[in-house]
């Protein structure tokens, strides 16, 4: 099994995101909220893949830099968007390259800090929150564990197929290798996960606050973190990050559960407190 490195690292994954240029519902309202203070903020945008987000904040932030682990992300940003921002290697466990304080606003977009165990998840918000400036902004996305349709991690599409239905597929052939590839993922997916029960396995996870799960995303070849909204409440205040705000998946402000378990993920905004 590859490492999660290696998976971002594959030409596959990273050609993906090397077409990527959107922002999702919640960072367009925190970039709308932050909007009048991005100008004056020294930005450091974590797990920057292929640049999703380089091109909504790098024009309108004082200074930017785009960094990621995966060497072939940051080659494909550089190759994007040339010499006009600057993308670097850069490990969120240990960012020994910047110093204290260096920065007014981290974003680490695209549920990137699930990649990590536990340890090395907490090991990460205490190296965003030392680079950070005393009240500097910290936003992020993670993998929500009371999802309400968490049971459909554990399967792949079938109606998906080079953007056509399964079923306009003309030839047979090619359609019952999809079908096999596809039944194939969602055994192999339930194998890894010791459980052919998803009610079961759903349960088992929700037992604790957190779980690191193989799901249906990087062709289900790595374990993805999943934790529940008060733990991350919990884990961020203990990380020494104050005046925490959730948005759902569809961009609202929120703190209903009810709202934020519609979706998959959670987008958080915090400030970091450098006097506790």
């Amino acid at each position: 099994m590859p490492s999660q490195k290696g998976l971002y690292n594959s030409k596959k994954i990273y050609n993906d995101y090397a077409q990527r240029n959107y922002l999702e519902k919640p960072e367009i309202a925190i970039l709308d909220e932050l909007f009048c203070q991005l100008a004056g903020m020294d930005m450091l945008d974590m797990g920057v893949g292929g640049g999703r987000t380089t091109s909504y904040f790098a024009p309108i932030i004082k200074s930017y830099i785009g960094a990621d682990y995966a060497s072939q992300m940051v080659k494909v940003c550089r190759e994007k968007f040339k010499d006009k921002y600057k993308f670097i290697e850069s490990d969120v466990r240990s960012m020994n390259e910047f110093e204290d304080n260096s920065f007014d606003f981290v974003l680490f977009s695209f549920n990137g800090i699930d990649s990590f165990d536990h340890q090395d998840r907490l090991k990460a918000l205490k190296e965003i929150r030392r680079v950070l400036k005393n009240n500097g902004y910290f936003c992020f996305s993670s993998h929500n564990l009371n999802w309400k349709n968490l049971h459909n991690l554990f399967s792949f599409k079938l109606n998906d197929y080079n953007n056509k239905n399964m079923y306009g597929i003309k030839n047979p052939i090619k359609r019952q290798t999809y079908l096999f590839k596809t039944k194939y993922r969602a055994f192999r997916l339930a194998l890894l996960n010791k459980s052919f029960k998803r009610t079961d396995l759903i349960a088992r996870l929700r037992e604790k606050d957190y779980a690191r799960i193989y799901d249906n995303s990087l062709n289900g070849k790595a374990k993805i973190y999943y934790i529940s909204y008060h733990e991350q409440l919990r884990q961020l205040k203990r990380a020494g990050f104050m005046e925490i705000f959730s948005y759902s998946r569809n961009g609202l402000k929120t703190t209903d559960e009810e709202e934020l378990n519609n979706g998959g993920w959670i987008y958080y905004l915090c400030k970091a407190d450098k006097k506790v």
